[in-house]
């Protein structure tokens, strides 16, 4: 039996710490740790906000459907398996502007109207 959490993830956008992505595994991992009674505070324990990406109940309903649908599969199959769909993003300006880099060389959050380097 798969773990089909395993092939789920979240991409996160954060203004603070930029994009991350968080499998759904972790996500019912950290949803079990809280429930189960997490010692560490709210505000430096990762598994409060991973928690909080998905409904609980629904990633147990989706758990559920995958089960029942590998207990489903006749004899002749093995394996029923996700592909892994080529990554689209939901943000549509995830290309780095040339403009934007200049904003990392400190320069006071200055954004010029033209990039200060040649183009490659």
């Amino acid at each position: 039996m798969a773990d089909i959490l395993k092939a789920l993830s979240v991409d996160v956008h954060c203004d603070q710490c930029g994009d991350f992505t968080v499998g759904a595994d972790v996500i019912a991992e950290s949803q079990r740790m809280l429930a189960e009674g997490c010692p560490g505070s709210s505000y430096e324990c990762p598994p409060a906000l991973f928690a909080t990406l998905l409904p609980r109940d629904a990633l147990e309903s989706f758990e559920k459907a995958w089960s029942d649908l590998e207990d489903a599969a006749p004899s002749p199959v093995r394996q029923i398996a996700i592909e892994e769909p080529p990554h689209i993003s939901t943000r549509p300006n995830d290309k780095v502007d040339p403009r934007t880099i200049d904003r990392w060389e400190d320069d006071g959050g200055y954004i010029p109207a033209e990039a200060r380097s040649a183009r490659c």
